[in-house]
């Protein structure tokens, strides 16, 4: 397969190992992230799920800032390391609580570790990489690393939907300890194998860069049309995951049951979506660019939500959320990340990492509060998950309105001047 990717045989172990890293970092995600889900709702309640999002988008940035200040002082190698075996003592911590019966906190706390998991451990991860592969090896190798996470996708969910009914959620605790053990070795040796030092210090930390690129982007109507659509986007996609945590919660009365169902359902939207990139994504952007790319996500959404508010149904619900798990990771990132291809180098590194981190983060405490307050204020008037999709469709039209002004604004700055 490398021979396909012309890399050179001398580069070949190092690329191993760097895509059998990346599947196993998301591998051990996947097979978590079905079994967190399933045991929060029926442990703590559906209702209680927009406090955990909340939670956790109040966490991942001073968890970053300390990551951040940590990994500036030691190897990027030993960093990636140490990130390892700092998430095998969670797993097994985890494992332990939930041998027994588990107290809310620990769901809470087991929600909150999972994104903070997959948010450090990528970090770690991409770190290592770009310190251990210089840029002219990237380009021949980060695109089979990229398929090592795809393939790391289907096979950590499928491993949860096909075996928790089998050994138990638990134990796919320890088998995700196991996992991590095999990436602590694996960064060992990569540190090992290209004998890295320690990081230079960074004269513009990332405090600075984050104000600067808040600066470029409310500066910028094009910057703000990306922003409003990252926005708008993750606003729709985290009411589409209530809505659908709600209706399985409803549906499936254990939570084997429902961490296998969820297990199979993302399995097989890793494989829909890989399908898309492959033969619909390519031809998209040749014949309209990014600007038919980026329409054809919240087209979709917006016709299955306004189904869901008519039909709500569990089917139509595991519809609406493998469309935005397929085509967001597919067609719209892909079309998303092309809008930023005609910008300088300021706006590439700092304005994106702005948009993607903060305007990210902010839009999903913004999602948990309106369906908080939907939950509080609007239930005892008929409000239901349903009934959220309402709230789902203005965001939709306005996501739409801006993808639209975005991809307009694309084609002028790609047309070359007369």
């Amino acid at each position: 397969m490398l021979e396909i990717f012309e890399i050179p045989k001398e580069e070949r172990p190092k690329t191993l190992l760097l895509t059998l890293y990346f599947f196993l970092i998301i591998a051990a995600f996947w097979i978590q992230k079905p079994l967190r889900t399933s045991k929060f709702v029926k442990a703590v309640g559906v209702e209680n799920l927009p406090w955990a999002k909340l939670g956790t988008a109040l966490l991942i940035l001073p968890v970053m800032m300390l990551y951040s200040a940590i990994i500036r002082r030691m190897p990027r190698g030993y960093a990636a390391f140490t990130c390892s075996l700092v998430f095998v003592g969670g797993s097994l911590f985890f494992w332990r609580v939930f041998t027994g019966q588990a107290p809310d906190w620990a769901h809470y706390t087991y929600f909150f570790y999972i994104d903070i998991y997959i948010t450090v451990m990528l970090a770690a991860f991409w770190s290592l990489a770009h310190a251990t592969t210089p840029p002219e090896q990237a380009k021949r190798t980060y695109a089979v690393v990229g398929a090592g996470g795809i393939l790391g996708g289907a096979c950590g969910s499928a491993i949860t939907g096909w075996l928790v009914k089998v050994i138990g959620a638990n134990y796919l605790m320890l088998v995700c300890a196991a996992v991590l053990l095999a990436v602590a070795w694996i960064s060992w040796k990569l540190s090992q194998m290209c004998a890295l030092p320690m990081p230079e210090p960074d004269p513009d930390p990332g405090f600075k860069r984050a104000v600067a690129g808040a600066r470029l982007t409310f500066a910028d109507p094009y910057l703000l049309a990306i922003a409003g659509m990252v926005a708008c986007y993750e606003i729709v996609s985290n009411i589409i995951d209530y809505q659908f945590s709600a209706a399985t919660a409803a549906a499936f009365t254990g939570e084997g049951d429902l961490a296998a169902f969820i297990g199979k359902l993302s399995t097989a939207n890793i494989g829909v979506s890989v399908l898309v990139q492959l033969l619909a994504t390519s031809i998209i952007l040749r014949r309209w660019g990014p600007r038919g790319g980026v329409m054809v996500l919240p087209v979709i959404l917006g016709v299955l939500s306004a189904a869901y508010l008519g039909i709500p149904t569990v089917a139509v619900a595991a519809l609406l959320f493998s469309s935005d798990a397929t085509f967001h990771y597919s067609i719209n990132q892909t079309s998303k990340e092309t809008l930023y291809t005609p910008t300088d180098e300021a706006v590439k590194y700092q304005a994106k990492a702005f948009i993607d981190m903060f305007v990210f983060r902010v839009a999903k405490g913004v999602s948990a509060l309106m369906i908080l307050f939907v939950n509080i204020k609007l239930k005892p008037a008929g409000w239901n998950a349903p009934q959220l999709s309402i709230i789902s469709l203005a965001f939709v039209l306005a996501w739409t309105f801006l993808a639209r002004s975005a991809g307009r604004r694309f084609d002028a700055l790609s047309t070359p001047a007369a």
